[in-house]
């Protein structure tokens, strides 16, 4: 997906997010904000100029996780939720879409209630459902830390298939990101035997930045999900060459125009090679 006019906002929102949070100064920001500028493109997409403004700020000051306090006030809010919700999403694939695409529904920029009052699913879950049951392996690719926890769901439904599940988090931190770190911090057994590492430390995943198990994966015939709008906005530049399942919470008016859907829907849909 190519950067968007209205992402300028949100990059420059993310600026000054991180810069505060890794206690840069006037100046930093400044220069954070020229190099959003410099690299505002027609042709790249939001998550390149995002992991460049990332790594920059890094780099200035020496903060490799900024997000370490939301992420562990984001993991606990997550996990008490998903306690309070437990029995709610049925013990079905699609149940455990929705407790999936549910989890997505709150990071840095959105604040997530919780709410199942008002959630609904939409997208294509009965094509989903065929390529699961005639998938032998699934790699899932994990978003932000609230959301992992209500993928434990979708990986325990996909095991009790006996399907061969990999669950791939970042090598190491990056925004809100789960990260193998944050993996060890949160102690999240649930995922045991299944958690794999991109191997990077960026937003979304590029082609070229695929290896180990996650680059097999995507180069036979395994079912890849991709959780959140940061994978779905790097891996769509690309996905043409297989099919891909996207589930998220669409959160803001660039991604919702790219996959033709309103702002707040929460989907799971067939992409990429499907057509």
């Amino acid at each position: 997906m190519k950067v968007q006019p209205r992402c300028r906002d949100c990059l420059k929102d993310l600026a000054r997010q991180v810069v505060t949070l890794s206690k840069g100064g006037d100046g930093l920001l400044a220069a954070s904000i020229s190099l959003i500028e410099s690299l505002f493109s027609a042709d790249r997409s939001p998550t390149l100029i995002s992991n460049r403004l990332l790594r920059h700020v890094r780099q200035e000051t020496g903060v490799d996780d900024p997000f370490a306090g939301l992420k562990e006030m984001e993991f606990r809010r997550a996990t008490e939720s998903a306690t309070r919700l437990e029995g709610f999403f049925p013990e079905t694939l699609q149940g455990a879409l929705q407790s999936s695409a549910f989890g997505n529904g709150g990071d840095f920029f959105v604040e997530h209630s919780y709410d199942v009052g008002s959630f609904a699913l939409s997208g294509d879950v009965a094509n989903i459902e065929a390529r699961v049951y005639n998938s032998t392996k699934i790699l899932v690719l994990g978003d932000n830390v609230g959301d992992f926890v209500f993928d434990f769901p979708l990986v325990k439904f996909l095991k009790t298939l006996d399907k061969k599940v990999f669950y791939a988090v970042k090598a190491r931190p990056v925004q809100n990101d789960i990260s193998m770190p944050d993996v060890e911090r949160f102690a999240s057994r649930e995922m045991e035997g299944v958690l794999i590492s991109t191997g990077t430390d960026e937003v979304g995943i590029r082609r070229e930045d695929m290896s180990g198990v996650v680059r097999e994966c995507w180069e036979d015939s395994s079912l890849i999900i991709a959780k959140g709008m940061g994978n779905y906005e790097t891996i769509s530049e690309f996905h043409g060459e297989r099919p891909v399942v996207y589930v998220m919470k669409v959160k803001c008016g660039s991604v919702a125009a790219s996959l033709n859907r309103k702002v707040g829907e929460f989907i799971a849909i067939a992409g990429g090679g499907y057509g």
